[in-house]
């Protein structure tokens, strides 16, 4: 059973290590083996980025402190026959002209993280959560894959790819700002809330949501509180992070995405 939550936390961009995360870069607590693989061309994902979770909502347990975020762009990429079978059912694949690829596949397949989880969005991308320890969160960098290891022969990367090959740009740090007077901390997310419910979750730009200038949440990475989704309100737990495409030059047409971290949903929606 979760404590009730109090107070919702603002992430932003910073120049400054405040020791609770970072956009881009690499990611850490994780070997290179590990690194999450697209299930549909094998390429490892970008790394968009990893974040400090508050301890409100640690809900994983208290000895998991902190989530990475890596993204692939299957919904758009060409298939590679046997990628997806050998990282859902361990199926070897013998091909004797690509063995450092399908041997580099298998090690994921074998020995992932055994905190990552993997989130599929509407339209066929692929995500991967990973939740860190203190000492994962605050270990060395892990080295990027190589690309004999990591890319199919001839398989050809767009430099707009979501991929460690393509997204491998020096890390931006982020800190926590702690919001001031957010309502709907605490509340499951709700588009169509009872307006007879003095405790139902307040939409941004409903009558009440102006009245209160909920506004001024618009368009902010945050844990908790309230939400701005592009489009549809996702129906979440109170314990959600949002963020937006300046975290990690994550692709989502120009909008935002929102991670259950309670029930492991992901939602996003194009600007």
């Amino acid at each position: 059973m979760m404590e009730p939550l109090k107070q919702a936390y603002d992430l932003e961009l910073t120049d400054k290590d405040h020791g609770q995360g970072w956009a881009f870069g690499r990611p850490v607590g994780i070997t290179t083996d590990q690194w999450p693989r697209s299930r549909i061309n094998g390429l490892p994902m970008a790394h968009l980025w990893t974040i400090l979770v508050p301890e409100a909502y640690r809900v994983k347990g208290k000895d998991l402190v902190a989530i990475s975020l890596f993204q692939a762009d299957d919904h758009v990429e060409d298939r590679v026959d046997g990628v997806e079978d050998m990282i859902a059912n361990l199926t070897e694949v013998n091909h004797t002209d690509a063995e450092n690829f399908w041997a580099s596949l298998s090690r994921y397949a074998n020995y992932r993280h055994p905190q990552e989880i993997y989130l599929e969005d509407i339209i066929g991308g692929g995500w991967a959560l990973i939740w860190l320890t203190e000492a994962e969160f605050f270990g060395e960098s892990t080295p990027l894959p190589s690309k004999e290891d990591g890319i199919y022969p001839d398989y050809e990367i767009e430099a707009w790819s979501s991929t460690c090959f393509a997204k491998d740009e020096p890390a931006q740090f982020i800190k926590h700002v702690v919001r001031i007077d957010d309502p709907n901390v605490g509340k499951m997310l709700d588009e169509w809330p009872d307006e007879d419910d003095g405790n139902a979750y307040i939409p941004m730009f409903s009558e009440k949501g102006e009245i209160l200038k909920l506004d001024r949440f618009h368009a902010k990475s945050h844990f908790g509180g309230t939400a701005n989704p592009i489009q549809a309100m996702p129906e979440f737990s109170p314990f959600y992070i949002e963020f937006e495409e300046e975290f990690g030059n994550a692709n989502m047409g120009g909008g935002n995405g929102q991670i259950d971290l309670l029930n492991n949903e992901f939602d996003w929606a194009c600007g």
